[in-house]
Formats: C-alpha cells, structure tokens, sequence
C-alpha cells in the first residue's frame, strides 16, 4: 500500500473497495504494462459487474468544449439531481463547478494520472463518506479523451444526498503505484 493511503485510512478503502479494485487495476495495469492509457475498445465492461452500476462515461465534445455523459449507471444517476445521460458538466453543476471538474480531467488526462475525489456529507453524527475515481481513457487507439468515471458510496447516496448537500471534498492524484500496490 502506498504512503499515500496508508495515512488516510477513507482513502485505503477507496483503494481496496471491492466494487473500485478490479476497474482501478485494469486501467493501472494497462497504464504500467504498455506506459499509454488504455482506450475505450479495450474496456471490457462485462468483466467488472459490481462495478457497473456506478460507472459513467463522459466523451469529451470538441465543438461545445465540454465533456458529455454518454453512460451513466443507476448508483451515478441517483446521487444527482438530474438525469446525466447526455447532459454535458455544465447542465448538471453550477458554471464554476463544472469549470473545476473540466480543468481537474483535463489536468488528470494530460498527467496520465487517476484521481480520487473523496468527499465526506456534513453529517452530525455518522462519517459518510463517497470516492470518485476519475480514469482518463482514450476514445479509441490514442485519440479522444474520455474519463470513466467510478463512484463509490458507503451510504445510500439518493436518500443522503438530498438532506445533506453540503460536502467536505479532498483529492488525490494517484499513480500506477498507489493503485496496484
């Protein structure tokens, strides 16, 4: 385990979590076996069942210079106020927002890194926490950009997520390292 994780006992979960570990390691493996990101065409979907209902992919649109949903699974859609398929960051965040998570996937996609995104509700009482894994892939061969994205609750996101909006975000830019560690 990395020291990153190791001193952040949230963030080692999010790492070790059954419905992440096995998407994290084909996009971390891919990354160290043949030192590119890995393209769509190669992402067997199928492979990772537990996973599927909390991946979504976002193609990014040259023409509105904007990433668009393209694929959203029931856990990602239930986390947000609208529905994402097809909508682009700046339907579904406010502009400064969906200005910030654009800059962060480029800056992700151009480093060649994942990122984790933890965030903790403003609960009084009980420490709930969520990870966003952010994978920049290619379209297809070396083109296109593409971030599969894989969030993982450790509470009901669509029940906690209206009574507590307000969050407490940290993020991680994690290597090849830190993730098959």
């Amino acid at each position: 385990m990395s020291d990153l994780s190791k001193h952040n006992e949230s963030l080692s979960l999010a790492l070790t979590c059954p419905i992440s570990d096995g998407v994290l390691r084909w996009w971390a493996s891919h990354v160290a076996s043949l030192g590119t990101l890995p393209s769509m065409q190669e992402f067997e979907v199928l492979k990772f069942p537990k996973a599927l209902s909390s991946l979504a992919v976002f193609v990014f649109d040259e023409e509105r210079h904007d990433y668009v949903c393209r694929l959203a699974g029931e856990m990602v859609n239930a986390s947000h106020h609208t529905t994402l398929k097809n909508s682009i960051l700046s339907e579904v965040y406010d502009s400064e927002l969906a200005t910030k998570i654009r800059s962060e996937w480029n800056r992700t996609f151009d480093a060649k890194k994942a990122l984790c995104v933890m965030a903790k509700l403003d609960h009084p009482s009980e420490a709930l926490y969520s990870w966003r894994h952010i994978l920049p892939v290619y379209t297809e061969g070396t083109e296109g950009r593409v971030i599969l994205s894989l969030s993982v609750y450790s509470y009901d996101a669509a029940y906690y997520h209206e009574k507590y909006p307000k969050k407490i975000y940290q993020e991680y830019e994690l290597s090849v390292d830190d993730i098959l560690r």
